[in-house]
């Protein structure tokens, strides 16, 4: 919106294409073909029927939800999120869960399809869109409760796999993202004041598949290096406010008359 909080004026479509466009540097993705194969296995489990039923009951039955997040997620599940966001962990993993239940208290995800490909064997990849519903009656990672009712798009690709320590399938990483945008403006926040990275650090997967088999299912690896150093060094930032507070306490204690 511009300073009179109208919409900008739309441009009408060219006439034919660019020039800028065709000066641009191309972009072949086909060296992604061959990464993209599947193992040969059998294929008994109904992978889609394990994504519904999972999503169900870890956001829409209103059951116990954290014996259904020990029982569909594995320990060192992680999840790639929009802003290049990373997660590692089932803590991590809860966290993120209730803290968008105390936001949208009435949340649903409405399931508009689900595709699988992968063997018992190895595991699946999924994809899942979705729309998301909910009131907006608490504290959000965007801001605070608006008491706005919002609906809003997305797919989450994911990797299943069979625990082999208990036989019981898992989920061992997700790559989700969803129309943020359309989300925030609905509740009718500031998108300045909006906590966010000042760009999207999702890095480029060129060659290789997000999720893929090698020969186990693994999510990107450099996703994971990636969340490995972003922790380090969150926790080195942690460490040294806690020197500091320390310091200044001594600080503190000995200039105290």
């Amino acid at each position: 919106l511009n300073a009179t909080r109208l919409p900008y004026a739309g441009a009408l479509p060219p006439t034919s294409v660019p020039a800028a466009y065709m000066e641009a540097p191309p972009l072949d993705n086909s060296c992604l073909i061959k990464n993209l194969v599947i193992p040969d296995g059998p294929q008994t489990f109904d992978a889609c029927a394990f994504v519904v039923r999972s999503t169900d009951e870890v956001w829409n039955l209103r059951g116990d939800v954290d014996k259904a997040i020990d029982k569909y997620f594995h320990e060192g599940y992680l999840n790639a999120g929009s802003w290049g966001r990373r997660g590692i962990g089932k803590k991590a993993l809860r966290d993120a869960v209730l803290s968008e239940m105390r936001a949208f208290p009435d949340i649903q995800i409405h399931i508009t399809d689900c595709a699988c490909k992968g063997n018992d064997n190895d595991g699946y990849k999924c994809s899942m869109p979705d729309v998301l519903t909910g009131t907006n009656l608490g504290p959000s990672a965007y801001g605070p409760a608006t008491g706005r009712f919002a609906r809003w798009t997305g797919i989450v690709e994911s990797l299943v796999k069979r625990n082999p320590a208990t036989g019981q399938w898992q989920y061992y990483a997700e790559w989700g993202v969803h129309d943020e945008w359309a989300l925030i403006q609905q509740l009718g926040l500031d998108f300045a004041r909006v906590p966010h990275p000042p760009r999207n650090d999702e890095p480029l997967h060129d060659c290789t598949p997000l999720l893929k088999f090698t020969p186990e299912p693994v999510i990107d690896r450099f996703d994971l290096d990636a969340q490995r150093a972003q922790q380090a060094a969150a926790s080195k930032v942690s460490a040294d406010a806690s020197a500091g507070l320390r310091q200044g306490a001594l600080g503190a204690v000995r200039v105290r008359p």
